[in-house]
């Protein structure tokens, strides 16, 4: 049984929903998805925008399987954008009940499947409660979890282990944009998954305020490249008490949330 469903009333405890808006539109799903964690639900997002043979990335998919329901941010942006179109006709094929939330005055798509519509001028308030209402939930208050004081990600060597049950660590070296701040710039190292090994580069950032550390993926398992963004909420201290040692949690994730413990000084 999925442990975000109740073991009789089979309505999700925690719910999953996956955001899906166009890139222009990242501010509003932004705000909505931190109603929606903060009230005690996971979320999804498609941060790659990564189309691979027409079809959405394979992560993207589970994520779309495994969630509770799909809110749509539609607007201008959106009704030209492919990726929300494919996220939208996929849930339809999973059989996923949709939210259409409207931003702006752009017509709206044709019904497709289980759907809702707010009127327009609703706001994020009022698509959280929608949520909730559809799924049978109430919004469990939970507050934001904060990182602890001094827990900070910054430039250096560093091994990344998640609990994914396929297994799955990074180690990497975090180098500093020379004309940034200093919390945050490029990547390099090595990622390790599933058995497999491949050398990962891209871009790091960390949020010392809401201590969140973004990072922002190209791994070399094969011929093709796999891009992936992560957002990790840094927790503090791990639990094992490891000097320099940090936990840390996915903010987005309904298939296989995953959390991770961030070690100083161990990349190869």
């Amino acid at each position: 049984m999925n442990d975000r469903q109740h073991d009789t009333s089979g309505k999700p405890e925690h719910p999953g929903v996956f955001l899906a808006h166009a890139p222009a539109d990242t501010g509003r799903a932004a705000d909505l998805d931190a109603r929606l964690r903060a009230g005690g639900a996971r979320t999804a997002l498609d941060e790659s925008r990564d189309l691979s043979d027409g079809l959405p990335a394979e992560p993207v998919l589970q994520e779309l399987g495994a969630c509770d329901l799909l809110l749509l941010l539609w607007s201008r942006d959106a009704a030209e954008d492919p990726h929300v179109r494919a996220q939208r006709e996929y849930a339809a094929s999973f059989d996923k009940p949709c939210l259409v939330w409207p931003l702006d005055a752009t017509a709206l798509p044709p019904g497709q499947g289980r759907e809702e519509r707010l009127p327009p001028g609703s706001d994020a308030r009022a698509a959280e409660a929608a949520v909730h209402r559809l799924l049978g939930t109430r919004a469990d208050g939970a507050p934001a979890t904060h990182p602890a004081s001094g827990a900070v990600v910054g430039a250096g060597l560093w091994t990344i282990e998640s609990d994914a049950r396929y297994g799955e660590s990074l180690d990497v070296d975090l180098t500093a944009s020379p004309d940034g701040p200093g919390d945050g710039g490029d990547l390099t190292g090595t990622h390790r998954r599933a058995g497999l090994e491949g050398k990962v580069t891209g871009r790091w950032s960390f949020d010392r305020t809401e201590g969140r550390l973004g990072l922002e993926l190209t791994s070399s398992f094969g011929l093709r490249p796999v891009r992936e963004t992560r957002r990790l909420r840094i927790l503090g201290d791990s639990r094992d008490g490891n000097d320099g040692t940090l936990a840390a949690e996915d903010l987005h994730g309904i298939a296989d949330p995953r959390h991770y413990r961030l070690t100083r000084g161990r990349s190869d």
